[in-house]
């Protein structure tokens, strides 16, 4: 029992397990009044999703890094909130490097939706080229949707090790006739490493530069097209490029130097 002394004619005692009762309740109070305070909120949820099918492949000495604008109808957001995407990147040794182990934190390219300048845009796919790469250095990168009034949605990431790209097709050859154009082209030769997966063809008219994606929706497997449907009087510009396989990954070579031919109609 402690005595607490009230006055010099008055005291009372208080029973130790009852003052042991009154610490612990005194203590928990104040650890529960440390640190955060109020009831927990819950996580906003994001106005967006991330990117969609992320794709990356090496086109020789680039990289064509592609996605699916994400779904933007979440929380009152439209398409017309997306302003563009920002694309951040991060190197990494393949052999020793853990590329999953940071996030990508160098900026290398911001698309404007409206105005892709270093970008191409086909249906609802985004296509972006990374010049800067070499072969035996990996990279991880980062696409961050940016909307309407400054905030960011989360990000999707995909990283890919750059090799050295296999031989480009030679000798490429075109003849017009009527509506059509016949190309045709020289096999390389491959190291014993490389697999011929086929061949991508590009075509181009007037003065637009070669589209992101081939003519051909999968590798061709012949070293010759007959390209028809085409426009009389219009001049195409070709190229073609060779797919392997190399362990597990598949690499386009360098496109060959362009060909041009102009369909006339009774040719």
């Amino acid at each position: 029992m402690l005595d607490f002394a009230i006055s010099r004619d008055f005291t009372f005692r208080i029973p130790r397990f009852l003052l042991l009762t009154m610490v612990s309740v005194l203590l928990i109070t104040m650890t529960s009044a440390c640190g955060k305070k109020g009831p927990v909120l819950p996580r906003l949820e994001s106005p967006i999703l991330p990117p969609e099918e992320v794709a990356l492949q090496q086109q020789g000495n680039f990289f064509v890094l592609s996605w699916k604008i994400p779904a933007t109808d979440k929380l009152g957001v439209s398409e017309q909130d997306l302003i563009g995407f920002r694309i951040n990147r991060l190197s990494y040794d393949p052999l020793e490097g853990c590329p999953t182990c940071r996030d990508p934190q160098t900026e290398v390219a911001e698309l404007d939706i409206r105005h892709l300048h270093s970008g191409e845009r086909i249906n609802q796919r985004i296509f972006w080229r990374d010049l800067d790469i070499l072969p035996g250095k990996g990279y991880r990168y980062a696409i961050v949707p940016l909307i309407l009034g400054g905030q960011e949605g989360p990000a999707a990431t995909i990283h890919l090790a750059a090799q050295q790209p296999p031989p480009s097709p030679t000798g490429l050859q075109v003849k017009a006739g009527d509506a059509q154009v016949t190309v045709q082209w020289v096999a390389p030769v491959l190291p014993k490493e490389m697999q011929l997966v086929g061949y991508n063809l590009y075509r181009r008219h007037s003065k637009l530069p070669f589209p992101v994606i081939p003519v051909n929706s999968k590798p061709l497997q012949e070293t010759h097209l007959l390209d028809r449907g085409l426009d009389n009087d219009r001049l195409y510009a070709y190229r073609v490029t060779a797919v392997v396989r190399k362990d597990d990954q598949l690499l386009e070579s360098m496109a060959s130097p362009e060909a041009r031919a102009t369909p006339e109609k009774g040719l």
